[in-house]
């Protein structure tokens, strides 16, 4: 290849590609995710990609929590456990630190945790839709939603909004 053309290949490469991203997660609040007068899910954004509409972002749950029966669709999840335990009801399975969970697009499931607070880190895609007991949809967050529950309250609480999560 000629040297131009290589040179040129390379630089409209670099030109487009995303920059690199490096900050320090304890700058970042914790946001709630559910509601009510106190949450019991809370997370700290990571990264909204809006055209994929891929979310990543730590996830913790006080203890002894059981978070509604959910699924995810648009894609798997993928976690990685970084403190407490946590399971699924009816699951053999529990994840402790250092667990790596792989989750296949509509599963539905119900995530208990145990004595201690849940940190978990999560990629995951698509929507969450929530069920009652009647296997009704009540609700649904997807990564428009998250986004503007991290807005809402880096507004509420004065706290200047990191837009370069959004990527």
């Amino acid at each position: 290849m000629n040297r131009l053309i290589k040179d040129s290949v390379v630089k409209l490469a670099e030109d487009l590609q995303l920059p690199e991203r490096v900050f320090n997660i304890d700058d970042l609040p914790w946001v709630p995710f559910d509601d009510g007068e106190e949450a019991n899910c809370y997370f700290k954004p990571l990264r909204f990609d809006l055209a994929t509409g891929t979310w990543i972002y730590l996830f913790k749950i006080k203890s002894n929590q059981v978070l509604t029966r959910h699924r995810h669709t648009g894609g798997s999840v993928v976690g990685y456990n970084i403190k407490g335990q946590w399971r699924y009801e009816g699951r053999d399975w529990i994840a402790k630190p250092g667990s790596f969970i792989f989750e296949p697009p509509g599963d539905i499931h119900t995530l208990i945790t145990d004595d201690e607070e849940v940190i978990t880190l999560f990629i995951l895609g698509g929507s969450l839709q929530y069920f009652d007991e009647d296997n009704v949809v009540i609700g649904q967050d997807d990564i428009y939603t998250v986004l503007k529950k991290y807005r809402d309250h880096c507004q509420e609480m004065g706290i200047e909004v990191r837009e370069d999560l959004v990527y």
